[in-house]
């Protein structure tokens, strides 16, 4: 999904999964019971924070997450009490004992909400929030100016965090995979489900903090799950976790795109 030079997408087994739905009206298809990661990229000349809401409830307590001027990041954990590690994002049917609210209208919806940075001359610096313990040193490049901080917020507030150590991949059109479809029909077989805590991540962040405009850009995507077997005709079938298609339980190999299963 694209808008005012924002990329949202989804990413699942390295990929970011093809889009259906019109324009504001998107979705994208993964296996249940599968993790995932929210693929963010700005493709504008200023830095940016991008506030992150799945389910309806924001995913960082600590803070906004700052991407860099033509810069991408995938998101994979909840940052709600380490810069250091935190749970994947993963993604069950509604009546997973994890899901905290089945009822909920927000289940599978991410949304993004972007905040350009203030241009230089639009940039003032407030001291009156910092205290004794912050050591703050100045870096201006191609960025924009940043200020970076030494330690935690004292009064419970964590500034803006920048990615630091994570896989980035960039994303191409060209990287997009097949929707998980076996009749090219999607609304066939996929059914609502919402995002639960899964394994350990070691993504790791970092304080930092960014003075940005008002306006926001907000892109919101909807996930829907699909179950990895399907009966069909007494036949057992399932579908590839890579491509989408669908292949025989007793298949090693997907036939549309060799991968092993």
């Amino acid at each position: 999904m694209y808008k005012d030079k924002f990329v949202l997408s989804i990413s699942h087994d390295g990929y970011p999964v093809k889009e259906t739905g019109n324009r504001w009206d998107k979705e994208v298809a993964i296996p249940f019971d599968s993790e995932y990661k929210i693929r963010l990229k700005n493709k504008n000349d200023r830095s940016c924070t991008a506030r992150v809401f799945i389910d309806g409830k924001r995913v960082s307590q600590l803070g906004d997450i700052i991407i860099t001027a033509g810069d991408t990041i995938d998101l994979e954990r909840y940052i709600d009490s380490s810069l250091e590690k935190g749970k994947k994002f993963k993604f069950v049917s509604l009546d997973h004992p994890d899901v905290d609210d089945p009822t909920s209208s927000s289940n599978g919806i991410v949304e993004i909400e972007f905040r350009k940075a203030k241009h230089k001359n639009d940039i003032k610096i407030d001291y009156d929030w910092c205290n004794w313990f912050w050591f703050p040193s100045y870096k201006e490049d191609n960025n924009g100016p940043h200020w970076i901080y030494n330690g935690g917020d004292v009064n419970g507030t964590a500034g803006n965090m920048g990615n630091v150590g994570s896989d980035i991949v960039t994303y191409s059109a060209s990287n997009s995979v097949k929707s998980f479809s076996g009749d090219g029909k999607l609304e066939s077989y996929a059914s609502a489900g919402a995002t639960v805590e899964g394994s350990k991540s070691n993504q790791q962040f970092t304080y930092s903090s960014l003075e940005v405009e008002d306006s926001v850009v907000s892109l919101k995507l909807k996930i829907v799950g699909i179950k990895k077997d399907k009966i069909i005709h007494n036949v057992v079938y399932k579908y590839c976790s890579n491509c989408g298609n669908r292949i025989k339980r007793v298949d090693k190999y997907c036939s549309e795109c060799g991968h092993r299963i």
